[in-house]
């Protein structure tokens, strides 16, 4: 009788923790959308540049952090309307692109992990708690799919994990630089993360601005090489 109680116990505690997860408060410290798109489901079979790669084994995982301005600026007006994170009042800085699941030996991105398997449409609490790191419904919808799916069990674990690893990292105010570079904003980036080998991070440009900043881990979520 003892022991039923103490199971009865440890599993009201395990489905409090579980509930706890996914019913986290909708984070209210940057802009959300008024409403959400009623339709963001991803299908990669109706993209004519997308393919599936579900067979390839994981063995790293690439975070990739994508600089708002550049990529708003990047699109024609009539899109930057469309786009939430492109409105001007938001003033969205580094957000995260996603978290890319990684082959060992890969010679083009067509050999990594990729359109793993079919998910439903995420709801929108979930949507909202994780919109201030992943500014877009269909940025996240499209993400969890296209390479959350090829590692992560749920689209809970794909995006706690992410925010794990986007909350561990000291960003410095990019905006502040002067004529930012590759290597200035690398610099600040390992000057702010002293445990971040400079061999984990990779910057990419655009012309001369910012387009993204890639940081590189191991399966168990240590830094790696990239």
């Amino acid at each position: 009788m003892e022991s039923n109680l103490i199971a009865v116990v440890c599993l009201l505690a395990f489905m409090a923790i579980c509930c706890t997860v996914d019913a986290a408060p909708v984070n209210s410290s940057c802009p959300l959308p008024p409403k959400l798109g009623s339709t963001y489901d991803y299908d990669w079979k109706s993209k004519p540049h997308e393919w599936s790669n579900p067979n390839v084994k994981t063995a790293s995982l690439q975070l990739a952090l994508s600089w708002s301005p550049t990529y708003c600026a990047s699109l024609s007006k009539g899109e930057r309307d469309q786009q939430f994170q492109c409105k001007p009042s938001n003033d969205f800085g580094l957000i995260v692109h996603g978290l890319w699941p990684q082959a060992s030996k890969a010679s083009s991105v067509k050999d990594h992990p990729r359109n793993c398997r079919n998910e439903k449409q995420l709801n929108e609490t979930m949507i909202k708690r994780f919109f201030c790191m992943m500014p877009g419904e269909y940025l996240q919808q499209s993400e969890w799919e296209k390479h959350g799916t090829c590692y992560f069990a749920t689209a809970t674990d794909y995006f706690t994990t992410v925010e794990k690893l986007y909350k561990s990292l000291n960003i410095p105010d990019i905006r502040a630089m002067k004529n930012p570079t590759a290597t200035t904003i690398k610099d600040s980036f390992l000057k702010l993360n002293p445990k971040l080998p400079s061999s984990s991070i990779k910057v990419i440009m655009e012309s001369s601005r910012l387009k993204e900043i890639d940081i590189c881990y191991g399966l168990n979520l240590q830094f790696a090489n990239c």
